[in-house]
């Protein structure tokens, strides 16, 4: 299989040694506007993205552009015959979103939002004890990150603009933790109340956001997302509290769990590993997952649409929380 990428910025090249770790796959060219970006490449390279999707050799385009560029290519792609992975969220807004999902159904193309963190092995081990009922019902769930904005360089003008990037960490961040904490749990969440901070003044978007939510048994949830200028490290845990122990998640790390019956700590990646090589796997599953689905002529897992249901609570958060 040919794949394409369009967008060769951090995450187009992350998703370029991601695709180099699967078999049959192969990198058959990149488009970027950059000439500095496109000269990092050692495959055939496009100033404009229409070139790589008028390939006939390429069957799949990964899309790791601005949020705000990603419906145009995505459905260019797919008129075209592609099939089409996208960097999360799908596109700037829910309804562009929707419009995406109707376009992949007429097309029968295979569209996947790539969503990461379901692929990383702590909360794909959190989803089993959860399902296994290894702390019983579920009472409480908690989530804080806390990233250094310098984790993966420092964010580009684009992600400081709203108008380009739809938002600050509520989107960015936060939508990955609430697709992973309702698919972890395996109900939908209702969002209650939100509220968001500006203090680091990164642009006109937030970068502290906070959910307070409720799991579809009316247990409560909340999640706490923080984007700070000092520091480059990243901090996360996810606590889920059920009738019967406790579970506690680190997503680039490992998990304990606390319960009637048993104790145990367990960590998933190689010690010494840095937080980019650890979300590499997550990366690499997902794309894995893509190219099955389209092997397999099926959808992929996640769909499209539930990306949407995160996004639409973050959007619903953006309301509450209007300045």
């Amino acid at each position: 299989m040919n794949i394409g990428i369009i967008g060769y910025g951090y995450t187009g090249q992350q998703h370029a040694r991601a695709i180099a770790e699967i078999e049959g796959v192969t990198l058959k060219a990149i488009a970027d506007s950059e000439s500095s970006k496109r000269s990092l490449s050692h495959v055939p390279s496009f100033a404009d993205y229409r070139s790589l999707i008028d390939d006939v050799s390429i069957e799949a385009i990964s899309i790791c552009l601005p949020h705000h560029l990603h419906e145009e290519p995505a459905s260019a792609a797919m008129l075209a015959g592609k099939h089409v992975l996208v960097e999360k969220p799908l596109a700037l807004s829910v309804s562009a979103g929707e419009r995406l999902c109707e376009l992949a159904k007429a097309t029968s193309r295979v569209m996947m939002v790539e969503m990461t963190h379901r692929f990383l092995p702590p909360l794909q081990e959190a989803r089993k004890l959860i399902a296994r009922g290894d702390i019983g019902e579920i009472m409480a769930v908690d989530e804080i990150l806390i990233e250094g904005v310098g984790l993966f360089g420092s964010l580009p003008a684009w992600m400081l603009d709203r108008e380009s990037a739809g938002g600050g960490v509520g989107l960015t961040s936060g939508i990955h933790l609430l697709d992973h904490i309702s698919w972890i749990t395996r109900q939908r969440l209702a969002l209650h109340a939100a509220c968001c901070g500006y203090t680091q003044a990164l642009g006109d978007i937030e970068d502290t956001a906070s959910f307070d939510l409720r799991l579809e048994n009316g247990a409560p949830v909340h999640i706490l997302l923080c984007w700070r200028k000092q520091g480059s490290g990243l901090d996360g845990q996810l606590i889920i509290v059920g009738s019967r122990g406790n579970l506690k998640v680190w997503p680039w790390d490992g998990i304990a769990l606390e319960s009637e019956t048993k104790e145990a700590r367990k960590s998933f990646f190689l010690p010494g590993s840095t937080i980019a090589e650890r979300a590499l796997i997550g990366m690499k599953g997902a794309i894995q997952e893509f190219v099955d689905a389209i092997r397999q002529k099926r959808r992929p897992d996640p769909l499209p649409d539930e990306s949407l249901e995160s996004q639409a609570i973050v959007e619903q958060a953006y309301q509450l929380s209007a300045r």
